[in-house]
């Protein structure tokens, strides 16, 4: 079930899929990358909104998106049912 531990500002998903996000009460903004061919890469940034090629970016704290959850108490599976909840229609009900 949804319960929007994360709220998403943006999700793209393509060759390289793009999510903007904001978890539980931690100020950051973050940006996931996903790749079709490896692992993804987690950014901050100080713009909010929907995810813009020029966002300024600075390597994360956390090595990926799964240690960024579990430090923050929640998981990948609670952050794809929020992402689902959010985005599912418009990323086409799916996540790689």
């Amino acid at each position: 079930m949804a319960i929007n531990v994360t709220h998403f500002e943006s999700a793209d998903r393509g060759d390289t899929s793009t999510y903007k996000f904001v978890v539980t009460d931690d100020p950051a903004v973050y940006v996931w990358f996903t790749f079709a061919d490896g692992p993804g890469q987690l950014y901050t940034t100080v713009r909010p909104g929907p995810f813009r090629n020029d966002d300024p970016l600075e390597n994360a704290s956390f090595g990926n998106l799964e240690e960024l959850l579990t430090e923050r108490g929640t998981s990948i599976e609670q952050w794809t049912r929020d992402l689902m909840a959010q985005y599912g229609e418009y990323i086409g009900w799916a996540y790689p």
